[in-house]
């Protein structure tokens, strides 16, 4: 099969400069392991980036923007009975213990960021349409500083390049965007796919029944209905207005992002609600929903 291409983006690897600065500022606020496919495609416009993470910075080191993610989170889970515990086809196929734990790892640390990153894209979003993301008055808890850095235990991601992944895996990323209607594999994807075996079976039981059901959708746009109301209680704006932009970029470019942004905005609905069913499959729904590293 054709190669597949990644779509236009700077990758973490390649940033140098004010973007690599920008790329460990991202990393070391949210506390995340990954530069998420939005801010890496946003990166290809250097007059956005700069400024609307300087505008996000201060309102996702709080411990507001913690809980709220921890929101996200309980609000992701799927209606109806678990998902099959992928861990016996697993060991099946030879997996022992310490690869299963493995995969479980690396689910816990995507949903960690995913409901971040869909704040911070949603509030990314919203400021470009010229509506509220923040300016709302935090309790002295809820405005308290988090810690700088991953979590204890945490490393940054691998993400499979698609431009130079196997044909197995290539196959498994076309199938993982045609089943999403999306543009590419998002970050995720590109993580589970250290993992091909366990990717396959993944899609097969736990994902393709549900993706793209009626409850499915109707639960990422209760993802994305919470994350307007939530990035409202941010105590600044966390976005930048498009008219800010009028001196930095051509009309073309302006269009650009406000595609982008209103993309993303539902890509990582998907996507949160994907990574927390396949958490699910493994330890049940309480633990799917919990936060995998609560600030202390």
């Amino acid at each position: 099969m054709t190669p597949a291409r990644k779509f236009p983006q700077v990758d973490h690897a390649d940033a140098t400069g004010e973007l690599k600065e920008i790329y460990d500022d991202i990393q070391d606020t949210l506390r995340v392991a990954w530069v998420a496919f939005a801010c890496r495609v946003l990166a290809t416009f250097p007059a956005y980036l700069p400024l609307a993470w300087r505008a996000a910075q201060p309102n996702f080191a709080t411990r507001y923007a913690e809980r709220a993610a921890d929101t996200l989170r309980e609000r992701s889970l799927l209606p109806g009975p678990n998902p099959p515990d992928p861990r016996p086809r697993l060991q099946e196929l030879g997996w022992n213990e310490a690869r299963i734990d493995a995969v479980r790892h690396a689910l816990d640390v995507l949903n960690y960021g995913n409901p971040k990153y869909l704040l911070l894209i949603t509030a990314w979003t919203e400021a470009f349409q010229d509506r509220p993301s923040g300016g709302a008055d935090l309790s002295r808890d809820d405005a308290a500083p988090i810690p700088r850095g991953l979590p204890e235990g945490v490393a940054p991601l691998q993400l499979v390049d698609p431009d130079t992944a196997s044909p197995e895996v290539q196959v498994l990323f076309k199938r993982v965007s045609d089943l999403h209607f999306h543009h590419g594999p998002s970050s995720d994807y590109r993580v589970l796919a250290n993992w091909p075996e366990y990717l396959q079976l993944a899609l097969d039981e736990t994902l393709e029944p549900v993706v793209r059901t009626e409850d499915y959708d109707a639960a990422g746009r209760t993802l994305l209905v919470q994350a307007r109301e939530l990035i409202r209680g941010f105590p600044a704006s966390a976005g930048i207005e498009s008219n800010t932009l009028s001196e930095l970029c051509t009309p073309s470019e302006i269009a650009g992002l406000n595609g982008l942004l209103f993309m993303y905005q539902r890509f990582i609905c998907d996507v949160t609600i994907d990574m927390i069913r396949l958490k699910q499959a493994f330890d049940g729904p309480e633990a799917a929903a919990a936060s995998p590293f609560p600030v202390p």
